[in-house]
């Protein structure tokens, strides 16, 4: 059943892709294009309405989903009436109205324009899910919901308090000599302590914790 279906399929996709060829070619003919050249008018519709389709129908999720769906019918809706249009022009041995010319001829590069945007939307939605991640893994990652550790491997090292399992490797403070102990005395912050001992902000704020701590037990 399911292969008479796919076979059933691919005919009705063939003869339809063929026939809206030859409609949208006729077309560009008759709005001007030369003969060599006519057959990317459809070629460009047909490329535009598939690109949109994909990122619509794929895992793509929010503007660029938004964005193929509106592109994708907005094609397939203007290829249909470029058919009919043809068709029309053709059958009654017609000359197109010059608005029809012009916009015929502003189909290239406004499909090109879209498809360009619909592209720069779908490789955006990963770099934000990944800057969402940096920004989970960093100053909030003592904050993180105990089930994103299954999604987000870098959180396998936070133990069920917040703590980080490698606190009891990190570099000591209050020793002479010790980095931490120069950096603190430089004046430098969590954010600076993380990134010149290479550990976690969590583990800095801990060291600056105990650095206080240290100099209130000197003093009293």
């Amino acid at each position: 059943m399911n292969r008479l279906l796919h076979l059933l399929l691919a005919v009705v996709a063939i003869s339809a892709a063929v026939l809206s060829f030859d409609a949208l070619h006729g077309l560009a003919v008759l709005c001007g294009f030369t003969p060599r050249l006519a057959p990317l008018l459809p070629l460009t519709v047909d490329a535009g309405a598939a690109a949109g389709s994909l990122v619509w129908l794929g895992r793509e999720s929010g503007p660029a989903r938004v964005f193929g769906r509106r592109l994708a019918l907005l094609l397939l809706g203007g290829s249909v009436a470029g058919n009919a249009l043809g068709h029309g022009l053709a059958a009654y041995a017609a000359h197109p109205h010059w608005v029809v010319v012009v916009v015929v001829s502003a189909v290239p590069p406004a499909v090109l324009g879209a498809v360009v945007h619909l592209a720069v939307l779908a490789g955006r939605a990963p770099a934000q899910a990944l800057s969402g991640r940096s920004e989970l893994a960093g100053e909030e990652i003592d904050e993180a919901p105990e089930g994103d550790r299954d999604r987000y491997p870098e959180l396998a090292s936070v133990d069920d308090h917040g703590l980080s399992r490698r606190w009891e490797s990190a570099p000591p403070a209050g020793e002479p000599g010790d980095r931490a102990v120069e950096l603190i005395a430089e004046g430098a912050g969590r954010r600076r302590l993380a990134k010149e001992l290479g550990i976690g902000e969590h583990e800095a704020r801990q060291l600056l914790a105990r650095h206080r701590d240290n100099r209130v037990e000197v003093r009293a």
